[in-house]
């Protein structure tokens, strides 16, 4: 207990009175600020006056290992203007990508890369097409299945393994030898810390978002694209397999271009919303996973189109919109992409 003299018990006591709250209890932070001594000396020193234990024993003031208050509400402060920082710099974030003439954005829809259902085959198909000069790649997101809670039994049903399922992502991002623009998480990349994993994988290579990205594309003739991609929508209808999408684009932020994944089912369509008196493409990917246990127990019939679209887009002054046109055949897309950049290019070799 602590040792005091008369005149530290009658300091304090009229400490205690001055800094008592209506409730009843003592600021001793207030306290210990006015006294230049540790809060832990203070409460000891309030309790032996309040107590009236002050002469038989005397403990040693110890050193904190905690933080005051005052430096956890100064990093909390920090964090959230770091988190607020980071959170603004992703909203409608532009991409400067020099193109002059007609281009293509192959959209993958959910790869599941390590699930015994992916169509591989179609997989290597549209990467070796998004190789191609003057395509770029975008992932919509669930790059692979990362199963979590009751749901990782599921890994004793697939051939490969968690760790392998990751060096295929690594093989998908750094070495199939696609340019990305873009890739989403969804909600199975999020699962097991997947979160950090693909920022890791990523690091400042390629915009790594979680769940939806808006952003612009810039070019160099001055035209812009904006695009509103997002891993899922709300909004669902056995009416319309564009239901969440459409409803984005008639009641959310203006764009040229919405994509979707998340729900395995595919859908496409060029609309004018007048209202808004803009035209832009709505798309539904569905994704390379095949046979899905939870489709067939749900009684949900698979789609077997549109596991990704080539958008092209024309960046020349004056096209007529900067969205030329969509393909759910992506060879069929890639061959006409080509015979219009050599015609563009030709047209500028000419002028």
């Amino acid at each position: 207990m602590a040792k005091l003299d008369k005149k530290e018990i009658s300091l304090f006591k009229k400490l205690i009175d001055r800094h008592t709250t209506v409730d009843g209890k003592v600021n001793q932070t207030e306290i210990a600020k006015e006294l230049g001594l540790p809060r832990t000396t203070v409460q000891s020193r309030i309790y032996a006056v309040e107590s009236g234990k002050y002469d038989n024993i005397e403990f040693p003031d110890f050193d904190s290992e905690e933080e005051s208050i005052d430096e956890i509400r100064e990093r909390a402060k920090a964090r959230y203007r770091r988190k607020r920082s980071a959170h603004d710099a992703k909203q409608w974030f532009t991409i400067k990508l020099n193109e002059e003439i007609p281009y293509g954005i192959l959209w993958f829809g959910d790869p599941h890369l390590d699930d015994d259902g992916a169509n591989w085959d179609l997989v290597e198909e549209h990467v070796e097409i998004a190789t191609q000069e003057g395509i770029y790649g975008a992932n919509i997101g669930d790059t692979t299945n990362r199963w979590v809670g009751r749901l990782m039994t599921k890994y004793a049903d697939q051939s490969i393994t968690w760790s392998e399922a990751d060096r295929l992502a690594d093989w998908f991002m750094h070495e199939s030898g696609v340019s990305w623009l873009v890739w989403l998480l969804g909600n199975h990349d999020l699962w097991n810390r997947g979160h950090d994993f693909y920022k890791r994988l990523g690091a400042s290579k390629i915009p790594i978002i979680d769940w939806r990205a808006q952003f612009k594309i810039k070019h160099p003739t001055g035209k812009e694209i904006k695009i509103d991609a997002a891993h899922g929508r709300k909004g669902t209808s056995m009416y319309n397999e564009l239901h969440g999408t459409l409803r984005e684009a008639k009641m959310g932020d203006e764009a040229d271009l919405y994509v979707t994944g998340h729900t395995h089912n595919y859908g496409m369509q060029h609309l004018e919303i007048a209202s808004r008196q803009r035209v832009c493409w709505l798309l539904q990917l569905r994704g390379y996973k095949e046979m899905d246990e939870y489709a067939l127990v749900k009684g949900f019939p698979e789609h077997r189109h549109g596991a990704a679209i080539l958008v092209i887009i024309d960046p020349r002054k004056g096209a007529r919109n900067i969205i030329h046109h969509c393909f759910e055949d992506v060879e069929a897309g890639a061959k006409y992409l080509k015979y219009i950049r050599k015609e563009a290019r030709s047209a500028l070799d000419t002028n």
